[in-house]
C-alpha cells in the first residue's frame, strides 16, 4: 500500500451552521471541496477525508440519548432504536452532500459510513473498518468518512466521532500529516469568544500525552461528541503515540493557510496551531 499523504478533518462547525438543524455552510463546503481537489491532484498524493456531523445528527442523538445507549442490552427501547435510525439518516445525508460536492470538483470521492464495520465496547473501539478504507485507497479513490452511530457490545449503541475515527486511521495508515480544518484560526487559550482569548501557535506534547500550554475548551449543549475538547485530545494522542512522526495541524478552513497545511504540513505564526512532540 502506497503512503497516505494527508488525512483531512472537516470540522462540523466549519461546513455546517452547528446551531441550526441540518443547515450547510454552502460556501465553506465548496472551498473545502476545492482544497481537497488540489491535495488529491498534487502528484501521487493520496488523502482521506473525515467530516464531523455539525448540525446533522447531533440534535437527533441528543434528543434520543443515542450516545448513552441502553443500560439493558436485551431490552432496547423502540425509542432508542428510532433515535439511532434518525441520527443515521441525518449524518448520511450530510455525507452525501459532502461527497457530492467533492465529486463536482473532480475528486474521485466515495462516501463510507462507519456503521456496521466500526464497533465499540463501552464506547471504546473494538473493531475498526480499516480494510474497507485501504481497499478504496488502493483502488484510486478518496474515502470520505464521517462521525456516525456505532453498535456497542455493552450498551447497544453509541456515537463514534470523526475525531476518534481519525485517531485510528492515523495509527493504521501512518499519514505524512493530519490537518483539522475548523471555523476558527486554530486552538485558543480559552474559548475564542471569551475575553482575552489568544491563538496558541504551538502545543508541545509529551510521551505521556501531557500538553503545554494548557487550554480551556467549551462544548455546545447539543454536541454529543465532546466538541473542541475531543478534537484536541485526538490531536494530542496522534502526536504522542507516533512520537511526533505524524505532525498535526489545526487551522481555519477558509484561509490561505489551509492549503499550505494540507500540501506541505507547515504553518506560519498566527495562521493556526501546530502540535509538536517533545521527549523527556
Amino acid at each position: 500500500m502506497a503512503a497516505v499523504d494527508c488525512i483531512i478533518k472537516l470540522g462540523g462547525s466549519a461546513v455546517t451552521q452547528k446551531d441550526q438543524l441540518e443547515t450547510l455552510k454552502a460556501g465553506a463546503l465548496q472551498k473545502a471541496a476545492a482544497l481537497v481537489a488540489k491535495v488529491s491532484a498534487a502528484g501521487a498524493r493520496r488523502c482521506v477525508v473525515v467530516h464531523g456531523a455539525g448540525s446533522f445528527g447531533h440534535f437527533q442523538a441528543k434528543q434520543y440519548g443515542v450516545a448513552c445507549g441502553s443500560s439493558t442490552r436485551s431490552a432496547v427501547s423502540p425509542t432508542l432504536r428510532r433515535g439511532l435510525c434518525l441520527t443515521r439518516l441525518s449524518v448520511t445525508k450530510l455525507n452525501h452532500l459532502v461527497t457530492d460536492q467533492l465529486v463536482r470538483n473532480g475528486v474521485p470521492a466515495v462516501g463510507i459510513s462507519p456503521f456496521g464495520t466500526w464497533k465499540t465496547a463501552f464506547k471504546n473501539i473494538s473493531q475498526a473498518g480499516i480494510d474497507t478504507v485501504m481497499d478504496v485507497l488502493d483502488s484510486g479513490y478518496v474515502p470520505v468518512l464521517h462521525g456516525d452511530c456505532a453498535l456497542d457490545s455493552e450498551q447497544h449503541c453509541c456515537i463514534l466521532s470523526g475525531d476518534t475515527i481519525i485517531e485510528i486511521l492515523a495509527q493504521k495508515l501512518s499519514p505524512r500529516r493530519v490537518v483539522f480544518l475548523t471555523d476558527v484560526n486554530g486552538v485558543y487559550s480559552c474559548p475564542p469568544d471569551t475575553s482575552g482569548a489568544r491563538l496558541v501557535n504551538s502545543i508541545t506534547v509529551g510521551p505521556d500525552g501531557n500538553m503545554e500550554p494548557p487550554v480551556l475548551t467549551s462544548v455546545l449543549p447539543h454536541d454529543t461528541t465532546g466538541g473542541v475538547s475531543l478534537k484536541l485530545q485526538s490531536a494530542v494522542n496522534i502526536v504522542s503515540r507516533s512520537c511526533g512522526a505524524i505532525p498535526v495541524l489545526i487551522c481555519k478552513l477558509d484561509s490561505e493557510a489551509a492549503e499550505r497545511a494540507c500540501l506541505t504540513g507547515k504553518l506560519e505564526e498566527g495562521e493556526g496551531t501546530q502540535l509538536f512532540f517533545k521527549d523527556i
